[in-house]
């Protein structure tokens, strides 16, 4: 599944085109919000919306998304967002009140100080709850998505999000190993993505903005294939 993922977006052997053009686009998309927070990544969520919905089935390089239609793209990646900042708002929730009371604490208010060993505790212990937390809400979320971007898109888009949420459904598919194996796989091509971003010189940083889109894509190749086939 690995080598499936990371070769997904290479695109079609014989025609490279396909892929240089989604790369320079989301790599550029990526390279933007740098400079203007959120919106470019937007459209950046549509397309790996789009790529759940294409990697799905066997092998096929040739399946590799584009960044065109727009209206489509922009659509997707809102109610990708949306979904997204959905399923964190909890264990964000969480955390701004496990922080926001040691904080508190340290500048003489009702909290715990966290320069004590006992507010050092009570911050350590809310972290590890609100990281545990934030793996068990986003873990469901390609599935979600990938749900999403398979169902009818003349259902409508409410109705493309009530099947996507569908408990029955989803507890089908996250309860295999074959998604717990996927999601794994994919979530560790993210983090190194993200460091290969935040790493280095400026010049570096730069590159891996663009080697940061590229893992994403196969992230979401892997966790596609981890949901299964479209049918």
């Amino acid at each position: 599944m690995i080598r499936e993922a990371l070769r997904f977006p290479l695109g079609d052997p014989d025609d490279r085109g396909a892929a240089a053009e989604a790369l320079a686009v989301g790599g550029g998309l990526h390279l933007l919000s740098a400079f203007v927070p959120v919106l470019p990544l937007v459209p950046v969520v549509g397309y790996l919306v789009r790529v759940l919905g294409a990697a799905g089935d066997a092998d096929d390089p040739s399946r590799l998304p584009s960044f065109r239609s727009a209206g489509s793209l922009l659509r997707d990646g809102l109610v990708g967002s949306l979904l997204a900042v959905g399923f964190l708002l909890v264990p964000v929730v969480v955390l701004a009140v496990t922080f926001g009371g040691a904080v508190s604490g340290g500048a003489g208010g009702a909290g715990i100080d966290p320069t004590t060993p006992l507010g050092y505790g009570v911050t350590l212990v809310g972290g590890t709850v609100t990281l545990l937390l934030a793996v068990a809400v986003v873990y469901p979320l390609p599935a979600v998505l990938a749900a999403y971007a398979r169902a009818d898109p003349e259902a409508g888009t409410l109705a493309r999000v009530r099947a996507a949420l569908s408990p029955g459904r989803l507890r089908r598919v996250v309860s295999t190993g074959r998604y717990f194996y996927a999601w794994t796989v994919g979530a560790v091509l993210v983090l190194f993505g993200l460091a290969l971003a935040g790493a280095g010189s400026r010049p570096a940083r730069l590159v891996g903005f663009f080697g940061l889109f590229y893992l994403e894509v196969a992230a979401a190749a892997a966790w596609s294939r981890g949901v299964g086939g479209n049918r």
